[in-house]
């Protein structure tokens, strides 16, 4: 066995060491990189790339024909290029801190790769030659900045982290940043991990497989690492051996110019969309040593030399005429990529006599709450005779409403002032369009036009009063919605446990690193120590995910720049979810997947008449986020929850059982004490106080209350918790419990049948917790099961327990339980089934040996009601018992979660001795036969008895001697193997006597 599993790791290792290696360039050792963000959540979707921020979301091949793109123009195309250097604090040329001469190294490597100038095309094999392709695009750098001023086209930013991943994207591209319009951005970081590069593709209507390309101007551009950006051909340069020609970029920028992967980012042979590169099943990896040619792939050869591959840096040599064409289109096409070729960055800057720019709008900004606010603007001399005087229009909305005139200025060259205009008034809740224009320099017409004006659009948020009660049942009139990239965003919805809150689609979002921001209306707070805010929340992990992150940012002044706002809440990953992690599209189908209620205190705020809350969500691509009942309070409140049950169960065998609740804080001030009621079925009114106990704003904790004397069968508890810190409860609605508690007695143990049949089987319990709908017994074609008529149940988030006698998984190690289900789910409704385990005779259930939801065992789709008729309309499950294998004092509750979808049918419950999902079975009492699981002289014997019984099992030779002679004690379903290697070889009689019934099987053993 040690050996099996050895054998099977070392494959899993090799089949992950072959696996495609999609999304950013060339990679160090990109699996454990790929792993964590390339995995396919939507059905019928193509593989998802987040580095590149889109989705391939078209099946099919539909390829743009290189016939279509026609000939490819002769025209010459430059781009000019800012280079943005974020380092660690080295001095120039020293680590992160790139030396310029390796940066122009980098710029003549893609003017030679892009214009097929490279020394080493003569390795492109000979049958790719005639579809070899070039473009005169010529890259320089930066020869003017956004102000016109002279520039080498080099940026270098002290960083504030010493190393960034993807799900900083945003962080690092706002540190140093020129239009995206008019320069081709390209950030050189440290990128932590596998990663070396990436892109964000253009935007195309145009192009297959960039329909749904980030729109976000401030991250468009392209990423590289330090130790890979430039070549060691112009200098001796600290550069990754493998990655040291420069074509790191080469390739990003084909990206950034509309190119797929070669492999079409996929399997099967999937398409890149061009006709000549020929497929190719995966990507082609490789250290410094270039892989032998020809490779084999899709009944063709590779084209592992393509650029667009992620063979290493010397083995790349080629574009193809197609791939060419496809730059050309996006080129001539793509907004953002078209406005490049007359960016006047490329050009060296223009010095006029008299040119005044404006340099930057001071006020108003995007957001305001005071009015009148008094214009402001910031204006600078670019010219080279001295401004002592100008004329500047104020519009709003496109209609003038000042022109002054600024006499007596003294600006020489490149010197500024702040000029201010008449106040404004802006209406609440409004947006304006507030711009600025230069009529005249010196009474004269400016010089240069190009820096004359300036715009800006303001919003004014509307002013509400508090307290604010906002359930989202749609998107709240006067909330701001801030959507950066223009791509998905906070949205309202319905979710399955029928409750409308406002979501974050986050499974379908792969612009990683992107914030987006929920507002609130402006407020005020006249007593912020006592103030604080309220919200539900429901997440969802996605397996190994964790980049998710939802914020709280009070924002002063309405100023929707979030390093002048206060950080109030953060969390993330596991801190954040509220349930188990799925690779399911994550919505909250019970009240159990909210976090009721998320508190955070606003007494560190000043008092002010103009404060904002922005829930700021930055996506992970991970799952799906929904915030729901925000409440915003000012004024001392006293609010205690009693917010769960921890114990007992719903069934549990003790008659004295000491009752746990969660109490959770959601007043203004620490709790010190309370008071609990308790009615036990409907009797008197037990009141027990609590005092001296520390509990803060927020905080939940458990609390345990006197023992109780509970009757057999079902009991009805209610408690209330009442007088936080001595006060009525400001929120009573929160306050109150009931539930049922079921006290139970009955034994059984494995090996364990239940087919709900005949009175001979323990019973086992249909328990509700609430008083809601239970499971109930039904005729099937296989007799009697129970079933959940979630058909005709309206109440979504009931549940509803199927919960066993106390087990004794003592006599067996490893022992698996399999059971048959039928269901067909009725689209879109999705009931949940679960399978909770208790060790301690049901006063908790702390393990989930199942959590499914009905489509990933449903059967078939259906709108009717449904009952099974065939044995086609079952399924055989299974779960694994390993983590309460051998403890005495086990109860197991099948839980279905309603969601008014379809009813769900159980029956021939079973507990097997031996770990294993597909154990044999037999339709006699029982079968002799060679067992391949074992070693081929192993014989087994597998019997199935309507109930527990003792067997005894003897073995005589063919000359009547006793090999052998067991007493197999309560035997029903097991299975048991014989090793009889140390037999001699020839014909055996195994003698089984059942009760008074006894038959022999003659058996040949041989060698």
């Amino acid at each position: 066995m040690i050996r099996l599993q050895a054998l099977i790791l070392s494959l899993t290792c090799f089949v992950f060491l072959l696996s495609p290696i999609f999304g950013y360039g060339q990679e160090r050792c990109g699996i454990v990189e790929y792993e964590r963000l390339r995995h396919s959540k939507i059905s019928g979707l193509e593989t998802q790339d987040q580095f590149e921020q889109w989705m391939q979301k078209r099946i099919g091949d539909n390829k743009l024909r290189t016939h279509q793109i026609g000939r490819v123009e002769a025209n010459t195309y430059t781009i000019p290029v800012v280079v943005h250097v974020i380092h660690n604090g080295e001095a120039i040329g020293a680590g992160t801190n790139i030396p310029d001469d390796q940066i122009i190294s980098q710029i003549q490597v893609i003017n030679d790769d892009y214009k097929r100038l490279n020394a080493d095309k003569t390795n492109t094999p000979a049958e790719f030659q005639p579809v070899a392709g070039s473009i005169d695009l010529q890259f320089v750098l930066a020869k003017q900045d956004p102000e016109g001023l002279a520039t080498n086209g080099i940026t270098r930013t002290l960083g504030t982290k010493t190393s960034w991943t993807i799900n900083d994207n945003t962080e690092f591209k706002a540190l140093s940043y020129w239009p995206a319009e008019n320069y081709l951005n390209i950030w050189v970081i440290n990128l932590s991990g596998s990663i070396i590069g990436y892109a964000q593709l253009p935007v195309s209507t145009q192009l297959p497989g960039l329909e749904d390309s980030s729109n976000d101007r401030l991250t468009d551009g392209v990423i590289v690492d330090y130790q890979t950006f430039g070549s060691t051909a112009g200098g001796n340069f600290n550069l990754e051996t493998a990655f040291n020609k420069g074509r790191t970029a080469t390739h990003e920028i084909g990206h950034f110019l509309g190119l797929r992967h070669i492999w079409g980012d996929g399997s099967s042979c999937n398409t890149d969309y061009v006709d000549d590169t020929p497929p190719q099943s995966a990507s082609t990896s490789s250290s410094v040593i270039c892989p032998s040619n020809p490779q084999t792939s899709c009944s063709g050869h590779k084209m592992f030399q393509n650029y667009m591959d992620y063979t290493a840096d010397a083995c790349m040599n080629i574009f193809t005429q197609g791939q060419i064409g496809r730059m050309v289109v996006v080129l001539q096409s793509s907004p953002r990529r078209t406005s490049l070729l007359t960016s006047p960055g490329a050009s060296d800057p223009v010095v006029v006599s008299i040119d005044l720019g404006i340099r930057q709008i001071i006020t108003p900004q995007s957001s305001l709450c005071s009015s009148p606010v008094t214009p402001q603007i910031e204006v600078k001399n670019y010219g080279s005779t001295s401004v002592t005087s100008t004329q500047i229009q104020l519009l709003v909305n496109g209609n003038i409403v000042e022109t002054k005139t600024f006499s007596s200025l003294t600006l020489a060259n490149l010197q500024s002032t702040t000029l201010a205009f008449s106040p404004l008034n802006f209406t609440s809740s409004s947006t304006q369009q507030v711009s600025f224009q230069i009529i005249l320099t010196n009474g004269t017409t400016d010089g240069k036009s190009s820096n004359n004006s300036a715009s800006v659009q303001v919003t004014v948020p509307s002013k509400i009063p508090l307290p604010v009660i906002e359930a989202f049942s749609t998107v709240p009139s006067g909330w701001q919605i801030l959507n950066p990239d223009g791509d998905i965003t906070w949205a309202n919805v319905l979710s399955p446990d029928n409750s409308t809150s406002m979501y974050m689609n986050f499974n379908n979002y792969q612009n990683e690193g992107t914030l987006d921001w929920l507002i609130t209306p402006s407020f005020s707070l006249s007593i912020p120590s006592n103030s604080q805010l309220k919200f539900d929340v429901a997440y969802a992990q996605f397996p190994g995910e964790s980049g998710d992150v939802l914020q709280v940012y009070a924002l002063p002044g309405c100023n929707t720049d979030l390093s002048q706002g206060i950080l109030l809440y953060e969390k993330s990953g596991a801190a954040l979810a509220t349930t188990t992690s799925t690779s399911s599209n994550f919505k909250p189908t019970s009240d159990a997947q909210w976090r009721r209620s998320e508190v955070v205190s606003l007494g560190g705020l000043a008092s002010s008449s103009n404060w904002q809350l922005a829930f700021v969500a930055k996506n992970g691509y991970g799952n799906n986020l929904y915030i729901d009942n925000a409440i915003i309070s000012d004024g001392v409140t006293n609010d205690i929850a009693l917010s769960s049950i921890v114990s007992p169960g719903l069934v549990h065998c003790q008659s004295n059982p000491v009752i746990q609740f969660n109490a959770k804080n959601f007043s203004t001030a620490p709790i010190t004490g309370f008071q609990v009621q308790r009615t036990l079925n409907s009797g008197t009114v037990v009141t027990q106080s609590f005092s001296g106990i520390s509990l803060a704003v927020g905080e939940e904790k458990t609390f345990s209350l006197n023992a109780v004397a509970l009757n057999k069968g079902v009991n009805q508890i209610t408690l209330n918790i009442i007088n936080p810190n001595g006060f009525t409860d400001s929120s009573p609605s929160n306050n109150t419990i009931t539930f049922n508690s079921y006290v139970d007695l009955s034994v059984d143990r494995t090996p364990l049948r239940m087919t709900f049949d005949n009175a001979v089987e323990i019973p086992w319990i249909l328990a509700t917790p609430f008083n809601a709908q239970a499971w109930i017994s039904t005729n099937t074609n296989k007799n009697q099961s129970v079933s959940y008529k979630a058909f005709t149940n309206t109440v979504v988030g009931e549940e509803s327990w199927l919960v066993s006698p106390i087990l004794d998984l003592s006599r067996y190690g490893n022992q698996s339980l399999l059971f048959d289900v039928s269901y067909a789910q009725k689209v879109p409704a999705d009931d949940r089934l679960k399978i909770l385990a208790s060790s301690d005779c049901g006063l908790t259930y702390p393990t989930v040996l199942m959590d499914r939801a009905g489509s990933e065992f449903s059967v078939t789709n259906s709108s009717s009601s449904w009952t099974p008729t065939s044995n086609n309309d079952w399924k055989r499950e299974y779960a694994d018992l390993l983590g309460i294998a051998g403890k005495t004092n086990v109860r197991l509750a099948f839980v279905v979660t309603n969601q008014h979808g379809n009813n769900i049918y159980l029956d021939n419950i079973e507990i097997f001795a031996g770990q294993d999902s597909q154990p044999p079975v037999t339709s006699l009492p029982y079968q002799f036969y060679y067992s391949s699981r074992n070693s081929s002289s192993d014989l087994a014997v597998t019997f199935n008895l309507p109930q527990r019984t003792d067997v005894r099992l003897q073995i005589f030779s063919i000359m009547g001697q006793i090999v052998a002679d067991n007493l197999l004690t309560e035997t029903l379903n097991q299975t048991y193997y014989f090793d009889l290697s140390g037999q001699s070889a020839g014909l055996y009689i195994f003698r089984v006597q059942i009760n008074d019934q006894i038959s022999s099987t003659k058996v040949y053993i041989g060698h």
